[in-house]
């Protein structure tokens, strides 16, 4: 008889499995990619919009957005575990599923350590422990090289922009503001409480960033044209001004060790 299959999410609920999952539906991209990661590919049943990576993934059939999800559809699939992104889903929608008495997977990383161990977690949930432990020690080597590398550099100041209309930043229990301190960087709005606040352009020039970093998904050389306008800032001057490619950086995914290389290389400009 196999053994039970027990976890603790990242809202510390406890879910059991009798047998690993084998009909899996990912309400997040990032989870999406991480079944993928761990070799769970052919476990997935169904996944919600842009869940575009791997290749495979996007011919998964669609039941929702990260708000709003098909419950109907959901269910006549009968999955055997939903795996769902606190801060991307949401409170209700976590609410719902458990209503409908579904093996519901909560996941919240915060800081660059919580992606092996989602790894490992799923990868538990699926049968996939071997696959999940090749993942994370690829993970864990390029993250320990960063970290010797970067761990004495000189800090250096940041702001770090998602959308230029309204401004929009990352505050400081992002995953992303850890990036930022993994490079040696302090996000100027790492003080802010939400996960995802809204700045004025005045608090931007008030905190005077040494770097300028854009990690939008579309209008680069517009926000970089909107800070040029205030050629007093340091970023400015210097043309400290650079681009990251947000589909790297902004999933909580193995990959977003490769967004922390390029973030950091960005950065490190700047003492050099």
């Amino acid at each position: 008889m196999l053994a039970e299959i027990h976890v603790v999410d990242d809202l510390g609920r406890d879910l059991k499995l009798q047998s690993p999952a084998q009909r899996v539906i990912s309400l997040a991209p990032h989870l999406t990619e991480v079944v993928y990661a761990v070799g769970g590919g052919d476990q997935m049943i169904a996944t919600v919009a842009w869940s575009d990576f791997p290749e495979e993934a996007k011919s998964l059939p669609i039941i929702g957005s990260n708000n709003k999800i098909n419950y109907e559809a959901l269910l006549s699939l009968n999955p055997d575990l939903v795996l769902v992104w606190r801060s991307g889903n949401g409170e209700s929608i976590i609410q719902r599923l458990d209503s409908l008495g579904l093996n519901v997977y909560v996941n919240e990383p915060r800081k660059l350590n919580s992606i092996p161990e989602t790894l490992q977690k799923i990868g538990r949930l699926l049968g996939r422990d071997t696959e999940a432990k090749i993942a994370m020690g690829q993970f864990l080597v390029t993250l320990k090289s960063l970290q010797q590398q970067y761990q004495q550099a000189r800090k250096v100041s940041v702001y770090y922009q998602i959308w230029q209309s309204p401004l929009i930043t990352f505050g400081g229990d992002h995953l992303v503001s850890d990036v930022l301190r993994l490079c040696g960087a302090k996000n100027i709005f790492a003080d802010a409480v939400p996960l995802v606040p809204r700045v004025g352009v005045e608090s931007v020039l008030a905190a005077d960033p040494e770097v300028i970093i854009v990690g939008q998904y579309t209008d680069i050389e517009a926000a970089f044209d909107l800070w040029r306008q205030w050629p007093q800032l340091q970023a400015v001057s210097k043309n400290h001004l650079y681009k990251v490619d947000p589909y790297l950086l902004h999933r909580h995914t193995p990959r977003i060790i490769l967004g922390a290389q390029q973030l950091c290389e960005a950065i490190d400009h700047v003492r050099k």
